[in-house]
C-alpha cells in the first residue's frame, strides 16, 4: 500500500517565516539594482543637492553683511565678542601669573585633589612645557581650554540635572547627543566659522559642542545612580526638591560629575588643538605648521608640550580618584573647602606678585631644552637605515608599499570601481540583516545623500581606509584585550600605556608615524590604528572581567579547557562589550580621517581641511557632511551588533 507523506507543520511554518523575512529584502535589492542599472555606474548628474554653491553663497553673504545684518549685530557678533573677551582675559591672567604662579597653581590644585604625588606630577608636567621652550604658546592653548571647559560645564551640568529629573527631557537630549557624538570634531568648525568668523570664538563654540556630551551624560548617570533610599530619607525630613538636589543627590553623584569633568577636558583638548586651522595659534598651530613642512623635529616639540599639558590637566582633575584616599584628611586638608581655596589663591597670588616684582617674565633659558635637532637627526638616521635593508622585514618602505599595493589600493578600487547602486544595495542588505528595515532605510538614505553631495569617489576612498583601519584595529585590540582580561599582570602592564594614550590629543599621533614613514595614506592609517586601539582593548578586557563567575565555574566543572572556556563562555557573554569597543573604534577612526589628511591621507579629510584653509567653505561642508553620513551608517550598524537585534518585518 502506498504511503502518503504529510508535510511537517513545523517545516512549512519555518519556510513561511523565511519567505516573509527574505522577500522584502530581495525585493528591495532588486529595485535598487534595476533603478541603478538604468541610471548608470556613477551617480547621475541630476542627483545633486547643490550644497557646495549654496554654502559658498551663504558664506560670502555673511562676510559682506557681518556688520549690517541684524542676526550678526544683535546675536552672533555679541556672542563672538564675549567669547573673545573671555579668552583674552584668561590669557592675560595666565601671563600675569608668570610661569612660577602657574606652576604653583597646578601644584596647589593637585595637592588638594590627590595629595603630594599628584601635585608633583601636575607641577612637573606643566613646567615641562616651559622646558621645551613653548611656555607662551602653551598658555594660549591653556586659555582656550579654560574658557571652553568652564562654559561646557556651565551648560552641560545643568542640562544633565534636567535630564535626571525629567525623562522626557532625557529622551530629547539623548537623541541630540547621539547625533553629535558620531560627528568628527573637525566638522564642527565649519558652521562656526561661517557664524563667528575666525580665531578663538569658533574654536570655543566648536569645542563646547563636542565636549559637552560627557558632562551631560555623566551628570545624568550619577544622579540616577543615587540610591532611592537616600532620597526618601531626605524627603522624610522635609527637604524640598532643591534641597534634595543640593544636599543629597549632587554630593552623592560627585565622583561621576568629576569623571565628566575629566572627559570634558580630554575631548576639549582634541578640538582646541584642531582649531589651529582657524587661526587660534598656540601649540596646535606649531604642530600643523611643522607637519605642513614635513619637519618632524619641529612637530615633535609642540607635540610633547601638548602631551605634558594634557597629562597635567588630567592628573589634576582626577587626582582624588587616582589616589583613592578613603581616610578622613588630617591637618591642613581637614579645613573647609572654601578656606583651602582662599589659601591656594593667596599662595598663587603671592608667588605671582613676587615674580612680577623680581621681573620673571619668561621661562629661564638655562632650563630650556629643544630636542628638535636630535629628533631630525634620528629621523634622517631612520630614513637611511630603517626605510629599507632591514633583515627579514625589509623596512618601513616595504611595509608601506605592501599596505598600499595589497590592502589599501584593492579595497579602494573595489569600492570606487563598483557601480554606486551596487554599493548602496550592499549597505542596505547589511543594515537590514543587522537591524531591520528602518535601519536599512536610514543607511540607504545616508548613502544616497553622499551621492547627492557630489563627493562619491572621495567618500568611497575614505570608506576603504576606514574599513581597513577598523579591521586591523580590531585584529590587534581584541587579542590584546583578551590577554588583559585573563591576566592581571598583562592588565597592570597595559594600564599606564593606555592611560597615557587616552590623554594624548589625536593630533600628536601623527608625529611619530612621520618619523618612520613618508607622507601618504600609510602614516594616516598607522596613526589611526594606534589612536583607536585603547577603547577596543579596554572594553574587551572589561567585558571578559565582568563575566559572572558561575558560568565559568560550571564550564570548568564539566571539563572545559581554558580555550573552550574562553570561546564558549567568556567571549559570548562579553560580546556586547566587545562590539561596543568596535563601535567606539569606528568613531575614533572617523575622527582621525580629517587629521590624517594633514599627512597625505587625502579623500574627504583633505576636502574638509582644504575648505577651511582655502576659504572654500562649501567644499569643506560637503566633505564634512559626507563624513558625518558615513559615521551615522557605521555607528548605527555596529550598535545593533552590540545590543539586541530588533528587526521590523
Amino acid at each position: 500500500m502506498a504511503t502518503i507523506s504529510v508535510p511537517s507543520v513545523g517545516s512549512s511554518t519555518a519556510t513561511s517565516v523565511a519567505v516573509r523575512r527574505w522577500l522584502p529584502i530581495v525585493a528591495t535589492i532588486v529595485v535598487i539594482a534595476v533603478v541603478g542599472m538604468v541610471l548608470g555606474k556613477n551617480p547621475p548628474t541630476w542627483l545633486d543637492a547643490h550644497v557646495k554653491p549654496w554654502v559658498d553663497h551663504v558664506y560670502k553673504w555673511t562676510v559682506i553683511h557681518r556688520q549690517s545684518a541684524w542676526m550678526f549685530r544683535w546675536f552672533f557678533s555679541p556672542i563672538g565678542s564675549a567669547l573673545r573677551g573671555l579668552n583674552d582675559g584668561a590669557l592675560w591672567l595666565l601671563r600675569a601669573m608668570r610661569w612660577p604662579g602657574v606652576v604653583v597653581a597646578f601644584a596647589a590644585i593637585g595637592w588638594r585633589t590627590g595629595g603630594w604625588r599628584i601635585a608633583l606630577v601636575g607641577a612637573a608636567t606643566i613646567a615641562g612645557c616651559g622646558v621645551l621652550g613653548l611656555w607662551d604658546h602653551t598658555m594660549i592653548t591653556l586659555a582656550l581650554m579654560i574658557v571652553s571647559v568652564l562654559l561646557s560645564l556651565l551648560v552641560g551640568v545643568p542640562l544633565g540635572i534636567a535630564c535626571a529629573l525629567n525623562d522626557r527631557v532625557e529622551v530629547v537630549v539623548r537623541a541630540v547627543l547621539d547625533t553629535t557624538q558620531v560627528m568628527p570634531a573637525f566638522v564642527y568648525l565649519l558652521p562656526t566659522v561661517i557664524l563667528f568668523g575666525i580665531a578663538s570664538p569658533p574654536a570655543i563654540v566648536a569645542t563646547m559642542i563636542f565636549a559637552i556630551a560627557p558632562a551631560v551624560r555623566l551628570t545624568n548617570h550619577g544622579l540616577r545612580s543615587v540610591p532611592e533610599v537616600a532620597t526618601e530619607v531626605g524627603a522624610s525630613f522635609g527637604s524640598t526638591r532643591r534641597q534634595l538636589l543640593a544636599k543629597v543627590q549632587l554630593p552623592m553623584a560627585r565622583r561621576s560629575v568629576l569623571l565628566g569633568l575629566n572627559q570634558v577636558i580630554m575631548m576639549a583638548f582634541g578640538v582646541v588643538v584642531l582649531a589651529a586651522v582657524v587661526g587660534t595659534g598656540g601649540l596646535g598651530q606649531d604642530v600643523k605648521s611643522a607637519l605642513d613642512k614635513v619637519n618632524v623635529g619641529n612637530a615633535f616639540v609642540p607635540g610633547m608640550a601638548l602631551v605634558f599639558a594634557a597629562i597635567a590637566l588630567d592628573r589634576v582633575a582626577t587626582g582624588e580618584r587616582a589616589s583613592e584616599r578613603s581616610a578622613r584628611p588630617n591637618g591642613l586638608l581637614a579645613r573647609p573647602a572654601w578656606q583651602l581655596g582662599l589659601i591656594g589663591v593667596g599662595l598663587v597670588g603671592l608667588v605671582s606678585v613676587i615674580s612680577n616684582l623680581v621681573g620673571v617674565n619668561e621661562f629661564p633659558s638655562a632650563l630650556r631644552y629643544n630636542p628638535a635637532g636630535s629628533v631630525n637627526a634620528a629621523t634622517r638616521w631612520s630614513n637611511t637605515h630603517l626605510r629599507s635593508g632591514v633583515p627579514l622585514v625589509g623596512g618601513t618602505k616595504s611595509f608601506s608599499d605592501f599596505m598600499v599595493l595589497h590592502i589599501l589600493n584593492p579595497v579602494r578600487d573595489l569600492l570606487t570601481n563598483s557601480p554606486w547602486w551596487l554599493v548602496i544595495a550592499a549597505v542596505v542588505l547589511v543594515a537590514w540583516l543587522s537591524g531591520g528595515r528602518r535601519l536599512a532605510v536610514l543607511c540607504g538614505a545616508c548613502f544616497v545623500g553622499i551621492a547627492a553631495l557630489r563627493v562619491w569617489p572621495l567618500a568611497m576612498e575614505t570608506l576603504s581606509q576606514v574599513l581597513v583601519i577598523v579591521v586591523l584595529s580590531v585584529a590587534l585590540a581584541v587579542p590584546i584585550g583578551i590577554l588583559a582580561g585573563r591576566s592581571d599582570r598583562v592588565e597592570r602592564a597595559l594600564r599606564p600605556v593606555l592611560d597615557v594614550a587616552q590623554v594624548m590629543p589625536a593630533f600628536v599621533y601623527l608625529v611619530p608615524v612621520i618619523f618612520l614613514f613618508n607622507v601618504g595614506r600609510v602614516p594616516g592609517v598607522v596613526a589611526s590604528i594606534v589612536y583607536a586601539l585603547p577603547p577596543g582593548i579596554r572594553l574587551t578586557s572589561l567585558g571578559l572581567r565582568q563575566v559572572p563567575v558561575g558560568p565559568r565555574e560550571a564550564a570548568l566543572s564539566f571539563g572545559a579547557t581554558p580555550r573552550q572556556e574562553l570561546l564558549k563562555v567568556q567571549l559570548p557573554l562579553a560580546l556586547k562589550a566587545v562590539m561596543l569597543g568596535i563601535n567606539q573604534t569606528i568613531i575614533m577612526v572617523l575622527s582621525m580621517v580629517v587629521i590624517a589628511a594633514l599627512v597625505g591621507a587625502g579623500a574627504l579629510g583633505l576636502e574638509t581641511v582644504y575648505g577651511l584653509t582655502k576659504s572654500e567653505i562649501g567644499r569643506g561642508v560637503a566633505g564634512g557632511l559626507a563624513i558625518v553620513l558615513l559615521a551615522i551608517v557605521l555607528d548605527r550598524i555596529t550598535q545593533t551588533w552590540g545590543g539586541a537585534r530588533r528587526r521590523h518585518h
